[in-house]
């Protein structure tokens, strides 16, 4: 059991799948983690334990969340709830396609993407906004709690919502924001302050959040809400 007396909060990404191989939409669809995906969610599990522990795991219901948090708590052997707002962005007519079939299939609307990442809704899916409007009813539950380290076992564009909702990041900052599968964000809540850092291939923290460009990295430290 985790001691500590500050508040942890851990944004996990599932490990590498076969269709992130393939540079497929996954969204509400599903594919098997790989080999590397595997190897991925172990080494969460060993930085965790270093780091540790947790409390309780909440995780998207989809397989390959479900596969990366039952590899984690292996080591961890905590109480583990699945929670449906946590799933992937709805990535509508785009879902099982690759990035290039959707680049010839859905020209404009991935276009509008390319102009504004931040709003632009797959046709008949989600943007970002909508993702932060679902999960916010747990994160909202989440904040009540006093103290301790909850691991969110969730998806790459969900990860973006939940670190935009806590940091108040811009629309520009949030979709700068990357989040590969080897990699987990860590929240620090310390005397109602926030602080970002984020671990990868096993090393960190670092401070800051993961950028697609890498002039500068995001660091705020303000209180959270």
């Amino acid at each position: 059991m985790n001691t500590n007396t500050t508040k942890e909060l851990l944004i996990i990404r599932h490990g590498q799948t076969l269709w992130n191989m393939e540079g497929r939409m996954q969204g509400r669809l599903d594919s098997p983690l790989s080999d590397e995906g595997k190897r991925q969610a172990a080494q969460h599990a060993e930085v965790l334990e270093r780091l540790g522990g947790v409390d309780h795991i909440l995780a998207s219901p989809s397989g390959r969340t479900r596969e990366t948090a039952y590899i984690i708590n292996s080591r961890m052997r905590v109480p583990i709830d699945y929670e449906e707002v946590l799933m992937e962005r709805d990535c509508g007519d785009w879902s099982g396609l690759t990035i290039d079939e959707i680049r010839v299939q859905h020209a404009d609307a991935w276009q509008a993407r390319e102009r504004d990442p931040y709003m632009h809704r797959p046709p008949g899916g989600e943007n970002v906004p909508d993702l932060i409007a679902r999960v916010a009813p747990l994160l909202a539950e989440i904040d009540r709690i006093p103290e301790g380290r909850i691991a969110l076992v969730t998806h790459g564009v969900m990860s973006r919502a939940i670190l935009t909702h806590y940091l108040g990041l811009l629309p520009g900052e949030s979709a700068n924001v990357r989040h590969p599968n080897d990699l987990f964000y860590r929240l620090r809540f310390t005397n109602d302050a926030l602080w970002p850092e984020f671990f990868r291939a096993g090393a960190g923290p670092i401070a800051g959040l993961l950028r697609s460009t890498p002039d500068e990295t995001i660091l705020r430290s303000n209180a959270s809400d």
